[in-house]
């Protein structure tokens, strides 16, 4: 399975991503504000970016789905302002992302960022700086180590536009805690095999929301299974209404968010929903089951270790049901526009 070998190898992926990106120089551009911009899972990766860039960086940051930028360019481009556009494709072939590029290469107020997995693509010629992770060639369908690896380049470019030996040494431990998790804390296949749960639910909030959407992304690709995602605590505002013994929800844990999320464990297992919190937790917490992550790394460069345990869910699940996640239904590896 082409989809496994690249969940199971992406920390090898990393370590060259790293070597790449430490050794690029990039240019440090004064501008008022970076769009973070792509499609499907490219556009939640550039939903957590925006955050963890905006984090570091003290410098505004949004994501915006690629068709906005083309769409509705007047409501997110004004005049008078100076905006790099970091756009993000696994295949630099993207229809929205090209017809983006195109109309905003005029602006002399706009430079662009492409990064990709195929540096020698339209996306990046058109680009006016590029992050090209070539290694990265995934033979999959859905995205898996390429969703990894792009947003780690993200953040160690963030970085590199405002230098931190904190964080820098944070992320250098990626590659290594990455496989570490696939070692020993991937799930259990407990939840993938019990076919008695039919709904679930990601939980994430900052720039693990973006995550959260995507881990339902991967789900619903390889799996067709009704899933959903919220920011953590805004889940109690009319979705927990849906819980019963037949949901399992999934909990993106950080230390940011520890206060909290022991009561909404609590609320969710009382109206039958079981629980997998995925993070470090505090001593005694309680959920129906938990993946304990390395709680030394700050919450904002931790994001790869999720990565590979929520893959392989939506893999074992698929796997159980007897679908192929290697040609999910409907899906091609590049969405064209007509």
């Amino acid at each position: 399975m082409h989809t496994y070998n690249e969940i199971t190898n992406q920390a090898e992926q990393l370590q060259k991503t790293l070597d790449i990106v430490e050794q690029t120089n990039f240019e440090r551009l004064e501008v008022d504000q970076v769009i973070f911009t792509g499609c499907g899972t490219s556009f939640y990766l550039a939903s957590s970016a925006a955050r963890y860039y905006q984090s570091v960086t003290g410098r505004f940051a949004i994501a915006v789905p690629a068709s906005e930028l083309f769409l509705h360019q007047s409501s997110l481009i004004l005049t008078g302002k100076k905006y790099l556009v970091v756009g993000i494709s696994r295949s630099g072939t993207t229809s929205e992302i090209i017809i983006a590029l195109d109309q905003l290469k005029e602006k002399d107020n706009i430079q662009t960022l492409a990064i990709t997995c195929n540096g020698d693509t339209p996306m990046a010629e058109m680009a006016d700086y590029v992050i090209a992770l070539d290694h990265v060639s995934e033979q999959s369908v859905v995205m898996t180590q390429s969703f990894s690896n792009m947003m780690y380049a993200l953040q160690l470019y963030a970085i590199k536009m405002s230098p931190s030996e904190e964080d820098f040494a944070e992320l250098r431990k990626v590659p290594t805690l990455v496989s570490a998790v696939i070692k020993n804390g991937m799930p259990k296949k407990r939840i993938a095999n019990d076919l008695t749960k039919k709904r679930f639910i990601f939980l994430g909030s900052g720039q693990y929301n973006g995550l959260a959407k995507e881990a339902t992304l991967k789900l619903k690709e390889m799996t067709q299974t009704e899933c959903e995602s919220y920011s953590s605590l805004e889940f109690r505002h009319g979705p927990i209404s849906i819980v019963d013994d037949s949901t399992v929800v999934i909990l993106l844990a950080q230390h940011e968010t520890a206060n909290y999320d022991q009561a909404l464990v609590t609320d969710i297992e009382r109206l039958g929903g079981h629980v997998l919190v995925i993070g470090p937790v505090n001593a005694g917490f309680q959920a129906d089951q938990i993946i304990e992550l390395d709680g030394d790394i700050s919450d904002r460069n931790r994001y790869a270790l999720y990565v590979p345990i929520l893959q392989m869910l939506a893999y074992e699940r698929a796997i159980r049901l007897g679908f192929n996640p290697d040609q999910p239904r409907n899906l091609t590896q590049v969405v064209k526009l007509a």
